[in-house]
């Protein structure tokens, strides 16, 4: 290979599975993507990737390449973060995917009282809702225990969910609020179809407007137990049904074990959990 720089494009487009995606890590555009990647085939002599239904996957021609890109990837960011946590001036940025509500529920509360912990460390949240791997995060959290391959995997702490209503009273016979179709077979969404026997008579895509819709219809809906009884207007809409107990874990690239940077976001991801869990066992007891 001529050129490796094109190992980047490589790297970029193994890990997010479409050229706009790629080009977006990469800071470029898909037309220079698509460019790069048909000139490492030609060198190759075969195509580099081939478009499937989930994107474009890795032939096996490039699959060593981007498994020792990626290593000297992460070791070489591992090794800059060493530096900076040294004493350098230098800010690290490093992305975190999760889902939204462990984003707003979890994670930002607690950001401000542990600023010291990411003292020189700039984080990004995107918004992560399917189980796609790394991607293009350098640390992901995502409901239930990742599939095995080259990453680091450690269990972070759960999120309780239940169905609510307001304080003023359940609208009996009017119905309830649920999360869109597509997540029906979710332990959550199951939880409130078996808790309810019908199916919702308003859905949503995210738990933030599922709560909005609480709020203003009076309809009774799935929540996390932490973002509904911060809310004196909400309560259990029936307090005999056990809550949901949903697993998260925290995964990360196995080329960034030993990068400082990394074990301080990864311990205050945990610190938030650990405060979360604290705080759901105070409102279970005072239900």
């Amino acid at each position: 290979m001529d050129n490796w720089d094109d190992l980047r494009f490589l790297v970029a487009l193994a890990r997010t599975g479409t050229m706009t995606a790629a080009a977006k890590m990469l800071g470029t555009n898909t037309a220079t993507v698509s460019r790069r990647i048909e000139r490492l085939s030609e060198t190759l002599g075969e195509a580099a990737f081939v478009k499937t239904a989930h994107g474009w996957q890795p032939s096996s021609s490039v699959e060593k390449l981007i498994e020792l890109a990626q290593t000297f990837d992460g070791e070489l960011q591992t090794a800059l973060n060493a530096r900076a946590s040294a004493g350098s001036d230098h800010v690290v940025p490093i992305t975190i995917g999760s889902p939204p509500v462990i984003t707003s529920q979890v994670l930002i509360p607690f950001i401000q009282e542990r600023a010291a912990d990411l003292a020189g460390i700039e984080i990004t949240f995107n918004d992560r809702l399917i189980r796609e791997g790394l991607g293009e995060h350098d640390v992901v959290v995502q409901f239930g225990a990742p599939e095995a391959g080259r990453i680091i995997t450690r269990k972070a702490g759960a999120l309780n969910f239940n169905l609510f209503r307001t304080v003023a009273g359940p609208q009996e016979g009017k119905g309830w609020i649920g999360l869109a179709e597509a997540f029906d077979e979710t332990p959550v969404q199951k939880m409130a179809l078996d808790a309810m026997g019908c199916d919702p008579v308003v859905r949503t895509e995210n738990f933030g407007a599922l709560y909005g819709l609480i709020k203003v219809t009076g309809l009774c809906g799935p929540l996390p137990d932490v973002m509904a009884l911060n809310d004196p207007d909400l309560t259990y809409a029936d307090p005999t049904l056990p809550s949901y107990e949903a697993e998260f874990w925290v995964m990360y690239h196995e080329t960034r074990r030993s990068d400082p940077v990394m074990r301080r976001v990864v311990d205050w991801i945990m610190y938030c959990f650990s405060q979360i869990e604290g705080t759901q066992r105070t409102f279970r007891r005072s239900a």
